[in-house]
């Protein structure tokens, strides 16, 4: 079976480049038919499924020419487009200057919860500059059901509306699902120990931070990516691996077990009062890495300074803040204007405490800084279980234990060590130069990896996924039959096999099965099936002239 998909994976790459050549040999014959807006009997346009280039993630720009094929084989003209990972959050999320594009949502813990994949990823407000919504998806229908299943603080009642919202969004197909991948991962089990794996994040879990212990070494861990770090301001991070590196330095009021549950961190305990009203008391005697004392005021004076200046991560959940009072040196009153049932895990499990002592003064007393989003950070000050050291940029950036901790590392400190490539990731932990890494290894090396001494390399669960965006607001992706007709096109078993190496199963919901409580099972992957796809668009009413796909002529 395995070499049967890889002689078709072969095929399809084949099919692309002659494809290509085919269409640049007609277009004289085809002059009339130019493509263009949607015009009715008009020629399909050509397209893009954007994605990152192989040095990022090598999975997606071979996934993306294998889609790509798939299309031109109905006679639609798409190719893929793999560039820089940062043009591509540019262009998509802050732009929306895009076709398709084709992104691995991670499982960060922070997605455990289904308001992420729900709400910020479907309700038709999230479709704005830096929101997650980049689909421009509008659909009366799953905005009422996202908004609700905020409010519903019953648990089960919740998961209903989480269910309904699942099939919903399955046939609107703003997005295709493509794969639920693990989370492949490798470390030398002879440099360290005890790491802690956890759903989505693999061992670059932040369990695996502070619960690791060095076997031989300096005491530094030194921790493998093959994508640069491009920001350290804790207020206007926005991306997964922005929030990887900032957690170790700075403290969360709770934390993501590894159990998927929010659970107290800096919070020494806490009460919900009512549904709109929480009470707070932090750990005595936590400090900041400069040694100023934590208080309630950072507390208060963090959750009105991200609100103020509309941190773009949490734009959404604190438009629900009502009030922050702080009724003692080390307790707060948290008051919202309604219920908001992922208000702990997808905020106060979120939000970064900030020293009030230095942010206060950001920006009106800093140079060329007018907004605090745009502050460097560059020596940042938290009081998390690692403090900074040093950040050379590209490069590498280092932390050391915070030995003041309530909750210290059993490492000396970790360096963050950029390579150029998945396979030079891969030959330095072969050789010891790398201990582990902390996010996703192409799935091929890993296979190669399981056969070095010393080396554990596997897969490990993940509620994360691949997925082929569409700009629902560009012709012919604005239409849903054609949405989901295309979506028959996507060879997913193939994709599993040979380019994943058998890392992941095909991908229908936007809560994954490994996300158990929140899965609706009853959503399934779509059947790769051609004739289907044919038939779906014949009702819809396009055509075919020529072998190109046409718009509707009516």
């Amino acid at each position: 079976m395995k070499k049967q998909n890889i002689m078709q994976l072969t095929i399809l790459k084949t099919m692309a480049v002659f494809v290509g050549f085919t269409f640049i040999l007609a277009s004289p014959v085809l002059a009339a038919e130019k493509p263009g807006a949607r015009e009715p009997g008009a020629r399909i346009g050509a397209m893009q499924i954007m994605t990152a280039t192989a040095t990022f993630d090598p999975v997606r720009p071979e996934a993306a020419r294998v889609i790509a094929a798939a299309f031109q084989s109905i006679g639609w003209d798409v190719k893929a487009n793999p560039i820089d990972y940062n043009q591509n959050v540019q262009k998509v999320i802050s732009e929306h200057d895009y076709d398709m594009w084709l992104v691995m949502l991670s499982g960060a813990s922070l997605r455990i919860d289904p308001n992420v994949f729900i709400y910020k990823k479907h309700y038709s407000g999230e479709f704005k500059k830096s929101g997650w919504n980049w689909e421009g998806l509008s659909s009366p229908e799953i905005d009422q059901l996202a908004v609700s299943q905020q409010k519903e603080m019953d648990v089960q009642r919740r998961k209903e509306i989480v269910h309904k919202a699942q099939d919903l969004i399955k046939k609107n197909q703003s997005m295709s699902v493509l794969a639920y991948v693990q989370m492949t991962n490798a470390y030398r089990s002879d440099r360290i120990k005890n790491v802690v794996p956890m759903m989505g994040e693999g061992i670059g879990s932040f369990w695996t931070d502070v619960g690791m212990e060095v076997v031989q070494g300096d005491g530094y861990v030194r921790t493998g990516i093959t994508s640069p770090l491009k920001n350290l301001n804790p207020v206007a991070a926005k991306d997964h691996l922005e929030f990887l590196e900032l957690r170790m330095i700075y403290d969360r009021l709770f934390r993501i077990s590894p159990s998927g549950k929010a659970e107290p961190w800096a919070a020494e305990s806490y009460k919900v009062v009512d549904p709109t009203t929480i009470d707070i008391t932090i750990r005595q005697g936590m400090k900041f890495h400069d040694g100023a004392d934590v208080t309630a005021e950072d507390i208060k004076f963090t959750l009105e300074y991200h609100n103020q200046w509309k941190a773009p991560f949490f734009v959404e959940s604190l438009r629900n803040l009502e009030s922050v009072e702080t009724t003692g040196n080390y307790s707060v009153r948290i008051k919202l204007k309604e219920p908001y049932a992922p208000f702990i895990p997808n905020l106060l499990g979120a939000i970064f405490i900030i020293p009030k002592h230095i942010w206060q003064d950001i920006p009106d007393k800093v140079d060329d800084v007018s907004d605090p989003l745009n502050y460097p950070n560059e020596k940042p000050v938290g009081s998390g279980p690692f403090r900074f050291d040093y950040w050379d940029r590209g490069r590498e950036m280092k932390v050391s234990a915070f030995k003041q901790h309530f909750n210290p590392p059993k490492v000396d400190g970790i360096i963050r060590v950029v390579y150029g490539s998945h396979d030079a990731m891969a030959a330095a932990i072969e050789k010891g130069e790398c201990d582990r890494t902390r996010y996703i290894l192409k799935p091929s090396l890993l296979v190669d990896m399981q056969k070095v001494k010393n080396v554990v390399a596997k897969g490990y669960p993940n509620h994360g996924f691949y997925t082929l965006s569409y700009n629902t607001r560009r012709p012919p992706l604005d239409d849903p039959a054609f949405r989901r007709a295309v979506d028959h096109l996507i060879p997913r078993e193939l994709m599993i096999e040979a380019i994943l190496s058998g890392f992941g199963e095909p991908g229908g919901s936007v809560i994954a099965p490994a996300n158990e409580f929140w899965h609706n099972p009853a959503i399934k992957p779509s059947p790769e099936d051609v004739a289907k796809a044919k038939e779906i668009l014949e009702e819809a009413g396009y055509f075919w002239k020529r072998g190109r796909l046409h718009y509707p002529k009516k």
